[in-house]
C-alpha cells in the first residue's frame, strides 16, 4: 500500500510571555497517514517517516517518526512568538517550521518485541450545543483524541461510558472526560459547558397547584420584575502560586481590566465583591481572596462574573407594550433601573399600570355580563440589558419577549396577604385540583346586600383558563332559613368568544327558566361584572351564585358560592351608593338617610 502523511495542527490557547504582551501561540502538531490512493486514512503499520524542523534561527533538524496506527504527535508547545516592547511596538517575531520529508514502509514489531507506548491525547473537546436552560440537561459535546493504539473509548465524569466521541443530554458546568486507548492508556480533558440563564428571576405571577398560574396583580401593590445581571462566565477557581490568592477564570477578554478594579462573582463556593489583584492571562485575573477551594468540586467552582470595566453603566430596560385607551392603538413604555451590588435589578412597574385604569362605571346596565375594561387591563412584557460600548447610542441586546401576557386590576391587597399583591385567590382555573379552594368574588363583604329593584351585579375575574368554555351563573334563590326555593335554577350562560381584553364585545345567550333567548352576553378576559335579573320574589330573603361549565354533560363549579342577601328595607328616603371597593369590583347598596 502506498502511503501519504501529512501534518496536523490542533492549536492550543495563546500564552502571555511578559508584562508588555507579548504572546505565545501554541499547538499539538501530529503525523497523519493517507492512503495514497483513497486520501483516506489508515493505519500506518510501523511505516517510518522523515520530517524537517525549521527553528527561529532558521536552522534545520531532520528526524524521523514510526507512525503505527492513524496518527502521532511529534510535538507539543510553543510554534510562534510576537514579542512587544514596552511602548506596544513588535519588536521581534519569531515562528517553527514542519516539512514532511518522505515515508517509507517499516518493520511491524514481533511478539518478543517491547510495544510502543501509547501516545494517546485528547486533542480538544467542543461544546456542539449548550444547555438551553438550567435543569434543561440538552447540552452536547464532541470528543477529538488520537493515539497509535485504537480502539479509543470514552468516559464521562467517570460514569458513563461510550464507544462514541459524543455525548448529549448534558447539564452546564464542569466536566471531565477520560479516554481510554487498546493499550489501556488514559488520557483526561476537563470542559466547561455554559447554561444559557434567563436574565429574569421573578415576576409578579404565583403558581399554583395543579401546574395553574396566576397573572393577575393588584394596580396598588408593587409590580416588580427581578434581573439578575450575569455579564460572563466563571469557569474554574484556581490558586494563584505566586501569592496564594485565587484565580478566576473566564469565558471573556479581560485584558482591559486594570489591578484594582472591582469585580462580583457568585458560584457555589465563592460570593461577593473582590479586588483585582493581577491578570494572570487574557481570560483569567487574580483577586483578593485566599485560595480555600481545593476541596470544592468543578461544578462549585463555576458561575458568573460581573465586570463593570466591561460593561460600564449597565442597566436594565423593561418594555411594556399595552392597548392605549385613548388613542385606540397598542403602544410601549420603557422602564429604565440600575443593579444592586450584587447584580439584581427591580423594575417595579405599578405606577404606570395604575395609569392604565381609572376609577369610572361605564356600564349602562342592559348587558347580563359586562367586561369592565374602565377596572383592568392587559399588558406584555419584554426585557433588555444596556450598556456604555463608547458608541453614541451604546449597546442594547435584543430583547426577550415573555410569550404571555399579564394583567392588572383596579384594586390594592392587605400587607401580609398569602400572595401578595397577586389575585390569585380570586382567579377561577377549570382543572383546578380537587380540595383546592375555588375562586372567590370579587367583593368586599362576605355577604353582599341587593335590592330589588335597583341594578346590582357581582365582579369577577374572567381569567384566560376560561376562554372556549361554555361558562355560565347558576342563581338559586334561598328562603329565610337558606334553603333554595321551589322552582327552576336560573342558569346565565357566559361563553367567551376567543377575544382578548380591551377588544370588542361578543355575544351569548341567556338560558332563562329552561328557555333558550338570545340575548348580548360579552364574555372576555379582564374584570367582568354579573348583573344580577331581579327583582326576586317576595319569599326569596337570599341567593346563591356561582360560575360553572359543563364538560361531558358533568358540571364543573369554578368560583365559590357566593350568597348574597335580599335587602327589603328600602323606600323612598333611600338612597343608592355605588364606589369601587378594595378588591376592584363595583359595589351597590342602599341605604338609609
Amino acid at each position: 500500500m502506498n502511503l501519504l502523511a501529512s501534518l496536523v495542527y490542533n492549536y492550543r490557547p495563546t500564552t502571555r510571555v511578559d508584562d508588555n504582551g507579548s504572546r505565545s501561540d501554541n499547538a499539538q502538531v501530529s503525523i497523519a497517514v493517507y492512503d495514497a490512493l483513497t486520501g483516506k486514512p489508515t493505519n500506518g503499520n510501523y511505516c517510518v517517516v522523515t520530517y524537517t524542523i525549521t527553528n527561529e534561527a532558521n536552522f534545520v533538524t531532520t528526524l524521523t517518526a514510526i507512525v503505527p496506527g492513524l496518527e502521532y504527535v511529534i510535538y507539543d508547545g510553543a510554534i510562534a512568538q510576537v514579542n512587544y516592547g514596552g511602548n506596544g511596538q513588535i519588536i521581534s517575531t519569531s515562528s517553527k517550521r514542519f516539512d514532511i520529508v518522505s515515508v517509507t514502509p517499516g518493520n511491524p514489531p514481533t511478539p518478543n518485541d517491547e510495544p510502543l507506548p501509547s501516545s494517546l491525547l485528547i486533542t480538544d473537546v467542543k461544546v456542539d450545543k449548550v444547555e438551553s436552560a438550567q435543569g434543561a440537561n440538552d447540552a452536547q459535546i464532541t470528543v477529538y483524541a488520537t493515539s497509535n493504539y485504537l480502539p479509543i473509548a470514552y468516559k464521562l465524569d467517570g460514569v458513563i461510558t461510550s464507544a462514541s466521541p459524543v455525548f448529549t443530554n448534558l447539564s452546564g458546568g464542569s466536566h471531565t472526560i477520560t479516554a481510554v486507548d487498546a493499550s489501556g492508556g488514559i488520557a483526561n480533558y476537563t470542559i466547561y459547558i455554559r447554561t444559557n440563564v434567563n436574565l429574569l428571576v421573578s415576576d409578579p405571577s404565583v403558581n399554583l397547584p395543579g401546574g395553574n398560574i396566576s397573572r393577575w396583580s393588584a394596580a396598588f401593590n408593587p409590580i416588580i420584575f427581578t434581573y439578575q445581571r450575569r455579564d460572563f462566565d466563571v469557569t474554574a477557581l484556581e490558586l494563584n502560586t505566586a501569592d496564594n490568592n485565587t484565580r478566576v477564570i473566564t469565558n471573556t477578554d479581560v485584558s482591559s481590566v486594570t489591578d484594582g478594579d472591582l469585580i462580583y462573582i457568585k458560584t457555589p463556593a465563592c460570593e461577593g465583591t473582590y479586588k483585582v489583584l493581577a491578570r494572570f492571562d487574557n481570560q483569567t485575573l487574580v483577586i483578593d481572596i485566599p485560595f480555600t477551594f481545593g476541596d470544592n468540586t468543578a461544578a462549585d467552582r463555576s458561575g458568573f462574573i460581573n465586570i463593570n470595566r466591561l460593561r460600564p453603566y449597565y442597566k436594565m430596560l423593561t418594555r411594556i407594550s399595552f392597548f392605549d385607551k385613548l388613542t385606540g392603538k397598542a403602544s410601549t413604555i420603557t422602564s429604565t433601573n440600575r443593579p444592586d451590588n450584587k447584580g439584581i435589578t427591580r423594575a417595579d412597574i405599578s405606577n404606570f399600570l395604575q395609569s392604565l385604569l381609572k376609577a369610572a362605571d361605564s356600564s349602562d346596565y342592559a348587558a347580563i355580563n359586562f367586561r369592565d375594561d374602565n377596572l383592568s387591563a392587559s399588558y406584555q412584557i419584554a426585557y433588555a440589558q444596556h450598556w456604555d460600548d463608547g458608541t453614541d447610542n451604546g449597546h442594547t441586546t435584543d430583547f426577550i419577549s415573555i410569550e404571555k401576557p399579564y394583567y392588572v386590576l383596579y384594586s390594592a391587597r392587605q400587607l401580609g396577604d398569602k400572595y401578595g399583591g397577586n389575585m390569585a385567590a380570586y382567579v377561577p382555573f377549570t382543572n383546578a385540583p380537587n380540595g383546592i379552594e375555588k375562586a372567590r368574588w370579587i367583593t368586599d363583604f362576605a355577604e353582599p346586600a341587593y335590592s330589588n329593584g335597583y341594578p346590582f351585579d357581582l365582579s369577577f375575574i374572567y381569567s384566560e383558563d376560561l376562554v372556549g368554555r361554555d361558562i355560565y351563573a347558576e342563581i338559586i334563590p334561598l328562603d329565610i332559613n337558606r334553603d333554595p326555593l321551589p322552582g327552576a335554577t336560573n342558569n346565565y350562560l357566559m361563553n367567551d368568544d376567543g377575544g382578548w381584553l380591551l377588544n370588542s364585545d361578543g355575544s351569548r345567550y341567556l338560558i332563562a327558566k329552561q328557555t333558550l333567548v338570545k340575548v348580548p352576553v360579552p364574555g372576555q378576559l379582564g374584570l367582568n361584572r354579573l348583573l344580577v335579573p331581579g327583582p326576586f320574589a317576595s319569599n326569596a330573603y337570599y341567593f346563591n351564585v356561582t360560575l360553572k361549565y359543563d364538560n361531558n354533560e358533568t358540571a364543573r363549579t369554578i368560583t365559590k358560592t357566593q350568597t348574597v342577601r335580599i335587602d327589603d328595607a328600602v323606600d323612598d328616603q333611600s338612597i343608592y351608593l355605588r364606589w369601587i371597593g378594595l378588591t376592584g369590583g363595583n359595589h351597590k347598596t342602599v341605604s338609609q338617610i
